[in-house]
């Protein structure tokens, strides 16, 4: 476990502290932040269904819905 010393800070009207890169999520990551007496938890927000709709929606125009692997063939079901 990495641990990593720091204080907190206002920034704006909002408390703040930093977090060191090798310890942070990745760009837009969507955070839940929980407090659980004195510790606050801050973890990466769990997918869902629901998110489903809004990855293919992100794909945009990189997926065409079409399957350039699939070659339709004529069978003989007799």
């Amino acid at each position: 476990m990495q641990v990593f010393h720091t204080r907190q800070f206002n920034a704006g009207n909002s408390a703040a502290v930093r977090i060191p890169a090798d310890m942070a999520f990745p760009p837009r990551t969507e955070l839940v932040v929980i407090r659980e007496g004195n510790r606050i938890i801050v973890e990466p927000q769990e997918k869902t269904l629901g998110a489903v709709p809004g990855m293919f929606a992100a794909l945009g125009e990189h997926h065409t819905g079409e399957r350039p692997e699939w070659e339709d063939t004529e069978r003989d079901w007799l």
